[in-house]
């Protein structure tokens, strides 16, 4: 009798300890400074979430608010139709960030309308570029995975004091960190605790709406509840999504990588099949016949790059060049290696952050806040079961 209860009594504490793996040492969150950049640690749900936020930056939030979207983005007659396409997109938010915009609007005395378009202007408006590769097994060294990721886009500025790292410790769901501006909740490039990695590459000539989920919110819904890659391919498949993207996901153990095209209506994976996938902005396999993608990170063609519009049988476009430098380091390529910031990849005039993840480490590095980020110095960090820790 002894020992069943001594049994039982394990088999509770064990199974207390799995419902309690994810609990966050910080209840009511905190902020820190770690290696020059802004860190919020935030745990709970939605409201609790946006609560802290707000409590913890909101000076912050209200000027990024202030020079995006009141003196730029939605400035003079671009404020009605900015918040009238965001407010359709908010329909598609999920239930739990509603309720986080709501509680950061409130915290950081902002209006909620001006807080949603924020999140969403660049879906309403879009424009943004960006690149992103992933390499593993025969194409590393070592076989680890590594990801690479550059944000081109337009700041107005709040970049060099907004810029910030997130990690969430959620209520529902896996704890993530990502790379962010304060008062922006989705995720732009984000990993979570199971070593998901995933972010977003606007892409042009599909069909675009703002009636689905944000794409930025898709990138953060996939490192909240994706486990593996597959996962995060299924959850992408089934959300009502809105415009064109090219979307990284990659990581997990052992190691998959994955380009996700997609637009409102249609899906196309390109999975990983020597190791390595690149993206930019530009589709390579959306609208075609699925059995003639060969899913090899070569399958490029003579499409016209929406960046440069040169013809890429004459021109290479970025993913173009990456895929190129990457089968000229096939084999070699380890953390010393960092094509995100090689010549003619990022957008350097608004490059806006550079970061290279390492996901079976829960490592990653990031350089923002001056522009071009991948001239600058990349930090170090790392996840932890106490949220994002220096690695220098």
């Amino acid at each position: 009798m002894r020992t069943l209860r001594l049994s039982l009594l394990l088999a509770i504490l064990a199974v207390g300890g799995l419902a309690s793996a994810f609990e966050a040492p910080y209840p009511s969150g905190h902020r820190q400074r770690i290696n020059g950049y802004t860190v919020l640690h935030l745990a709970g749900d939605g409201w609790e979430l946006g609560s802290q936020h707000g409590y913890l930056a909101g000076r912050l939030v209200r000027q990024v608010l202030k020079d995006v979207i009141l003196e730029n983005n939605g400035a003079g007659d671009r404020y009605k139709p900015l918040i009238r396409g965001a407010m359709v997109m908010e329909r598609y938010l999920p239930d739990e960030y509603r309720a986080e915009l709501r509680a950061l609007a409130k915290a950081a005395d902002v209006k909620y309308e001006d807080l949603v378009a924020l999140q969403l202007f660049g879906d309403v408006q879009r424009g943004q570029r960006c690149t992103s590769y992933a390499v593993y097994g025969p194409a590393t060294k070592t076989g680890e995975c590594i990801v690479g990721r550059n944000m081109d886009f337009w700041d107005h500025g709040a970049g060099k004091y907004g810029a910030c790292i997130i990690h969430y410790t959620p209520a529902d769901g896996i704890p993530f960190m990502t790379i962010s501006w304060t008062g922006i909740i989705n995720g732009w490039t984000a990993m979570n605790r199971y070593g998901i990695v995933c972010a977003n590459n606007s892409s042009y000539g599909g069909n675009d709406s703002i009636h689905g989920l944000s794409t930025c919110f898709m990138v953060r819904k996939v490192v909240q509840y994706a486990r593996t890659v597959e996962e995060g391919v299924r959850i992408v498949k089934n959300t009502p999504r809105a415009c064109g993207t090219n979307l990284i996901i990659a990581g997990g153990n052992p190691p998959q990588a994955a380009i996700v095209e997609f637009d409102h209506e249609q899906v196309a994976v390109r999975w990983a099949k020597k190791g390595y996938v690149c993206a930019a902005n530009s589709f390579r396999a959306l609208g075609r016949p699925e059995t003639t993608v060969t899913d090899d990170g070569d399958d490029f063609g003579a499409d016209t790059d929406s960046e440069t519009g040169f013809n890429s049988y004459y021109w290479l476009s970025r993913d173009e060049l990456l895929a190129k430098l990457i089968r000229e380091n096939y084999g070699r390529l380890d953390d010393t290696i960092n094509l995100a910031a090689a010549d003619g990849v990022p957008i350097r005039s608004i490059n806006l952050h550079s970061s290279l993840l390492f996901p079976q480490r829960l490592a990653f590095r990031v350089s923002m806040s001056e522009t071009p980020a991948a001239d600058h110095p990349y930090r170090r960090y790392r996840m932890t079961e106490r949220g994002i820790v220096s690695d220098e």
